[in-house]
């Protein structure tokens, strides 16, 4: 892992960022919290690598609210990308 903000997918389509905050500032200190709203999935920046880590390998394929948590690294977007 070498990025403090991690992508957080298939998550309930109506949780906020304040739910999204209690689930994971148990794992560091947070710099950001960012849901899509009605999309499922959010961002979560940590002050440090090693929060984001603990959150990564803690979250990653857990079962949350009955669904199965996906937690990844977040990659850049780049607004020049072509997409298939």
């Amino acid at each position: 892992m070498e990025s403090h903000k991690l992508y957080i997918g298939n998550l309930k389509h109506s949780m906020t960022e304040d739910e999204l905050t209690d689930v994971f500032s148990g794992f560091g200190e947070l710099k950001e919290v960012k849901m899509i709203r009605g999309r499922g999935f959010g961002f979560v920046t940590f002050a440090t690598l090693e929060g984001a880590e603990r959150a990564r390998e803690a979250m990653a394929g857990k079962e949350f609210e009955g669904r199965t948590l996906r937690v990844e690294d977040a990659r850049p977007i780049y607004q020049n990308e072509r997409r298939p």
